[in-house]
């Protein structure tokens, strides 16, 4: 009952919005992973129902920061931000897990469950980040307030970018945006723009790094050759795309994902789904985001509170810059990364993570003192 009460409170297009999210994302991935399964003699449905799991868990996520109180996470952020970089430098020891190359991974002990730590740092730097920010709110143009900004964005941002730069870029537009909403002035932009140009030039000329730049260069180049590596993905998603149509080929109907589209239940599920569902189904997924994203910046605009409205705008932010990049990439709009589609894709810490902010949005919807 007390559940059902706090849901009263909170904000009916977002939660509506979220839920619709989270059911495409059950029945895509159900379709998408089938394929995978097969190929490694799983169960048919083995990747939909580890999926179901993470929603499970991230329900009772959602449930216990409805029911926790308000000041409980500003309280307790600043060691679960601690922790969530230390959690960050275990990349770097043998306990990181090489996934297709890249240790960006971290295996729970007893249970062989992969997750990204990169997903937490996520959420645990935009509050943390408010944090500080609603304290300092009269003080951003004191220089050494200024430098312990930079300093935020730089363990917040630079330790992700080594091992995934989508990621990062998804933190440090989120953290980004949430200062701007703080209130900078110019000289104080150019800065942050400036060393943000620089630290992602460093990290594209790197040439440990350098498939980065073939991506890109790959996404701007005119070249009809379907067999580039540079292209394959991208002509893939396209290819599903085209044969989806307006309406789609029906549920479980893709082609795509079998043997051609690379990822098909994590980075381009969203291709699978316009392939089954078509240009209705791409809309809706559009809609539901946009709806999502809007109703996330009324809740930062109506709230009086800083801490409360700062933490809105960056959660905000982040579902909608990395859902932006997913489908971009999937619509051949952006170069080629490695990065999921928040709700849908497959992915237990990402899945439970994406709840859990969307579940700090609903509580700050809520208002009160509760």
């Amino acid at each position: 009952m007390n559940i059902k009460k706090e849901l009263k409170k909170v904000d009916l297009p977002l939660l509506i919005a979220t839920i619709l999210l989270l059911i495409i994302g059950i029945v895509a991935v159900t379709s998408a992973s089938f394929p995978t399964a097969k190929k490694y003699d799983y169960n048919s449905f083995h990747y939909a129902i580890r999926q179901a799991v993470f929603l499970v868990m991230g329900i009772i996520a959602l449930i216990f920061i409805l029911k926790v109180p308000r000041n409980v996470l500003y309280k307790n952020i600043d060691w679960i931000f601690v922790l969530s970089l230390m959690l960050i430098g275990l990349l770097w020891t043998p306990a990181g897990v090489k996934v297709y190359g890249q240790a960006r991974w971290l295996r729970i002990p007893g249970v062989g469950i992969l997750f990204q730590p990169s997903d937490i740092l996520k959420v645990t730097s935009i509050v943390f980040f408010a944090k500080y920010l609603s304290k300092n709110i009269n003080k951003l143009k004191d220089p050494v307030v200024f430098i312990k900004i930079l300093a935020i964005l730089g363990i917040s941002v630079v330790p992700v970018m080594i091992k995934d730069f989508s990621t990062a870029v998804v933190i440090g537009i989120s953290l980004f945006a949430m200062l701007v909403c703080a209130g900078l002035n110019k000289k104080q932009f150019g800065v942050l723009v400036l060393l943000g140009a620089i630290l992602v030039a460093i990290m594209l000329t790197n040439e440990d790094y350098y498939y980065r730049i073939k991506r890109i260069l790959g996404f701007v180049s005119d070249s009809t050759d379907y067999l580039s590596a540079d292209l394959y993905q991208a002509r893939q998603s396209l290819y599903a795309f085209a044969l989806g149509g307006y309406t789609g080929v029906g549920l479980f109907r893709s082609r795509q994902k079998y043997t051609n589209l690379p990822q098909a239940y994590t980075d381009f599920i969203y291709s699978v789904i316009a392939e089954e569902f078509g240009l209705i189904g791409c809309m809706l997924v559009l809609i539901l985001f946009v709806v999502y994203i809007y109703r996330g910046y009324i809740i930062a605009v109506k709230t009086t509170n800083y801490f409360d409205k700062l933490t809105a705008v960056g959660i905000t932010t982040f579902i909608g810059i990395q859902a932006f990049f997913n489908m971009g990439v999937a619509a051949k709009l952006l170069p080629v990364t490695g990065i999921t589609l928040p709700f849908i894709s497959y992915g237990g810490s990402a899945l439970i993570m994406a709840i859990a902010s969307t579940a700090i949005l609903l509580k700050i919807s809520a208002g009160g003192k509760n």
